[in-house]
């Protein structure tokens, strides 16, 4: 059975995502992470994608930067540069730290609050709620979707592909009785 890691790598290359190469060099981490900070693993993916189509190098014009674009004022024990948060595994990783925050303190669960939240702030719950954050939340879960469905089909397709070669070599072992 495929690990969880290649799994991501698979999807990412068999939706033909830009910088899938950035996803693969970092499955490993965005599998860790997700079972660390209890977010599905596509929905990092999904956020990476939103906010800067996996760029590293990523900067904003309001100054959140790399991956998961994340504000350099808002980190804390170590306060991170930009620099910093353009260096892959630092930036995914706070971002989903920031995104466990989000969604699990502020949203109670509830996932599109919490994205709401992550790109807008304090903005998100009541009478006055932010619809740019909103239709951001919007846009990630619709990717996490897409990402998800096709994740499920990569694994269902690998544990085909498995069962295949385990029968086959059932069979050769059979026949040298």
């Amino acid at each position: 059975m495929f690990s969880s890691s290649i799994l991501i790598c698979l999807t990412a290359i068999s939706l033909n995502m830009h910088n899938s190469d950035a996803i693969c060099e970092n499955s490993a981490l965005i599998s860790s992470l997700s079972s660390d900070y209890d977010i599905d693993s596509s929905l990092i993916v999904a956020v990476g994608m939103v906010e800067s189509r996996w760029t590293t190098k990523s900067k904003s014009s309001g100054n959140a930067c790399g991956i998961m674009q994340v504000l350099p004022k808002y980190t804390k024990n170590p306060k991170l540069s930009c620099k910093d948060l353009q260096i892959p595994a630092i930036g995914i990783k706070t971002g989903a730290k920031k995104l466990n925050y989000w969604i699990h303190k502020y949203g109670k669960g509830n996932k599109s609050t919490g994205l709401c939240g992550y790109n807008a702030g304090f903005r998100c719950k009541g009478d006055n709620k932010n619809k740019s954050g909103l239709n951001y939340a919007k846009s990630v879960l619709k990717f996490k979707k897409v990402f998800d469905r096709r994740l499920r089909r990569q694994k269902l397709k690998y544990e085909k592909k498995n069962m295949y070669n385990y029968l086959l070599s059932l069979a050769n072992n059979l026949g040298d009785l």
